[in-house]
């Protein structure tokens, strides 16, 4: 258990710093997009419904493209190590992320989670492809058991520290949260960036 824990250890590392990411934005894109880009915080209002439908094209956007992107990720390895893009697409990610902060426009978002998308494809794939790869066969069910707890850790850590960091430190200012997530996933990709595939070699 502790040499799989060792050579885990990097990927784990990169996981806790992505999921965080993503569940700052599951958890607070509902809040910020209708009050941040559509301007309401009434429940009943049809500014605010209408930012609601928003996010749902959003996130149906993103997953989409991920899914389409899942294809091609096999083509893009014939020239580059599963490593290196799938930093390059937690980059693209964190930017993505860091757009909602910038962008005062609905349509303008769908280029956001565009990216976010790219991220997404590579988060849903490249990390169980790279312990595929490396794990040995008799222990596999044992490194994915492992593995699934790279979720679970930042799961639990958003759900009782994001709504407090929200009301303490950014006075309910839910963009900042977003802000945060973005730097999460940025720094998921440049510590993916010194990654290397013999990292993950078993002894």
């Amino acid at each position: 258990m502790i040499k799989i824990i060792k050579h885990l250890l990097p990927l784990f590392v990169v996981q806790f710093f992505t999921w965080l990411a993503l569940f700052a934005l599951w958890i607070y894109a509902t809040p910020v997009i209708t009050r941040y880009i559509f301007n309401s915080t009434d429940a009943q209002s049809p500014a605010f419904e209408n930012g609601i439908t928003w996010v749902g094209i959003c996130f149906a956007l993103y997953a989409t493209l991920a899914a389409f992107l899942a294809f091609l990720i096999p083509k893009c390895l014939v020239y580059i190590s599963k490593e290196r893009l799938h930093a390059i697409a937690l980059l693209i990610g964190g930017v993505g992320m860091f757009l909602i902060f910038m962008i005062k426009n609905q349509y303008l978002l769908l280029v956001s989670f565009g990216f976010i998308g790219i991220a997404w494809s590579s988060i849903s794939n490249i990390p169980y492809s790279i312990i595929s790869d490396s794990a040995p066969e008799n222990k596999m069910t044992a490194y994915f058991t492992v593995f699934n707890f790279s979720v679970v850790i930042p799961q639990v850590t958003a759900a009782f520290l994001l709504g407090y960091i929200n009301t303490r430190f950014f006075a309910g200012e839910s963009i900042h949260i977003i802000v945060m997530g973005a730097c999460s996933m940025l720094l998921a990709g440049m510590i993916m960036l010194f990654i290397k595939g013999r990292n993950w070699q078993s002894e």
